[in-house]
């Protein structure tokens, strides 16, 4: 526990990430690797937002942007709008069941989706990783990730939905190497890579962070997190 908190810290310490932001990935390292209580059936969170929520992807090249992201994803069913947009919300446009660890006053819900789309198997995950166990599924998530994967997610639900469709306002997969460097100014070949901001927004401050997984130059996995402080 103690290796996994200090690379949280690292992973925030190395750009301007919030401290909001960062005590909500402290509580979440603290429900996934210490049991805490689980509502719906038996699940975890796993891929990529297991990775940055455990701090494994603290060590990543991190480059901070000045330009905040637009925070809408435009579907054909919902616009979804971090730090607005509820769990219950999704649940009702894809369906699927909400999921809830909880230890204490802290939890972490998310909604997770198995598909595939333009043949390839992927997984979606819609999550709160800044939320009051009280608050249940009506916390509104703060993030999204989507990535291929070639396992089968028995915790995710059968998603009957294309991501290919919807309109996502940072490069996602199918995008490539080029596509980052033109946008952030850098990218890897492959590995991981990390994007971060933090400014004044219209109502209140803003953090954004964009964790970015490559495979010859391709994008396979991306999570974008917002965090907004009054």
């Amino acid at each position: 526990m103690p290796k996994k908190i200090a690379k949280i810290c690292a992973m925030h310490g190395g750009h301007v990430a919030s401290i909001r932001l960062m005590t909500g990935a402290l509580a979440v390292t603290l429900l996934l690797f210490s049991g805490g209580t689980m509502s719906a059936k038996d699940g975890k969170l796993s891929g990529l937002p297991s990775l940055i929520l455990g701090g494994q992807t603290a060590e990543a090249p991190t480059y901070n942007f000045e330009q905040a992201f637009v925070e809408e994803v435009k579907t054909p069913t919902i616009t979804i709008v971090l730090d607005k947009t509820t769990l219950d919300d999704i649940k009702a446009a894809f369906g699927g069941e909400v999921r809830i660890r909880s230890a204490g006053d802290i939890a972490v819900g998310w909604l997770c989706y198995t598909l595939v789309s333009q043949s390839v198997q992927r997984d979606v995950w819609f999550i709160a990783n800044d939320m009051q166990a009280a608050s249940g599924a009506g916390q509104a998530v703060n993030m999204i990730a989507v990535e291929e994967t070639s396992e089968d997610q028995l915790d995710c639900d059968k998603g009957q939905f294309d991501p290919a469709s919807w309109t996502i306002p940072v490069p996602t997969l199918g995008d490539d190497k080029a596509s980052l460097q033109q946008r952030f100014g850098n990218a890897p070949e492959s590995g991981l890579v990390r994007y971060a901001h933090e400014g004044p927004g219209a109502e209140a401050q803003l953090s954004q962070s964009l964790v970015y997984r490559l495979k010859d130059g391709k994008i396979d996995a991306v999570a974008f997190t917002q965090i907004k402080t009054k």
